[in-house]
């Protein structure tokens, strides 16, 4: 598939700086895509220009106010709603619960995540806006179960068609249990609602306690 590559650039740029919290010298930028630092140079101006990026201490780059606003345009009523559910979903099940977004057919994205206010002993860290294939991670599959029954399904979504959620070990993070339950949302190709916790689960109990926050979560994004 052909790609415009300034923009392919820029974009790249832009996730680049989304998942460094401490932020990115130009130079970073440059290494990072491949190219060298004058064209990094006009990436981050062309950003910063439009507010997606701006210079802060030691002239590292950070996302801007633009990219805030883009943000909030994103499925506003969802994110809000997922919120508070997703906080309540954390306590009940006393470990991190997340909410997921299909990207295209092949790759899943988590959005929000939330901490149980009473805090474990061992947490499983959850990169919000790392995306991953769509038929690995709790998360992916619950959202291929939603698709109508097809002779490749595999196992896993089988099974998490038939429950009404789906349970991974290992997949995404070695030790790492996953719990997630699909549901739709008008305008998206999919999304899910899950737990994830290190060694031993109650997958019964968390697969109810997902099943309820994909119900309500699916209602709310209707309103």
């Amino acid at each position: 598939m052909a790609t415009l590559q300034s923009l392919d650039r820029g974009l790249r740029a832009l996730s680049l700086v989304s998942l460094a919290p401490e932020g990115l010298t130009v130079a970073e930028i440059a290494t990072r895509l491949g190219t060298d630092r004058a064209t990094a140079y006009r990436i981050v101006d062309t950003l910063e220009q439009h507010a997606l990026v701006a210079r802060g201490v030691g002239k590292r780059i950070r996302l801007g106010a633009g990219a805030v606003v883009f943000a909030g345009r994103f499925q506003p009523q969802l994110i809000r709603a997922a919120g508070p559910v997703l906080q309540e979903l954390a306590d009940a099940a006393g470990v991190a619960a997340f909410l997921s977004l299909a990207q295209g057919d092949d790759a899943c994205v988590p959005v929000l995540s939330a901490e149980p206010a009473r805090q474990t002993i061992f947490q499983v860290s959850y990169r919000i806006g790392a995306g991953h294939p769509l038929d690995k991670g709790a998360n992916g599959i619950a959202i291929l179960a939603l698709q109508p029954a097809a002779r490749g399904d595999s196992e896993a979504v089988r099974q998490a068609r038939d429950a009404g959620y789906s349970v991974t070990a290992g997949e995404l993070q070695q030790g790492a249990v996953g719990v997630a339950a699909g549901f739709e949302v008008p305008h998206l190709l999919g999304a899910s609602v899950g737990t994830v916790a290190m060694g031993e689960v109650d997958v019964g109990r968390l697969g109810e306690l997902v099943r309820g926050a994909a119900a309500r979560l699916a209602q709310l994004s209707r309103a």
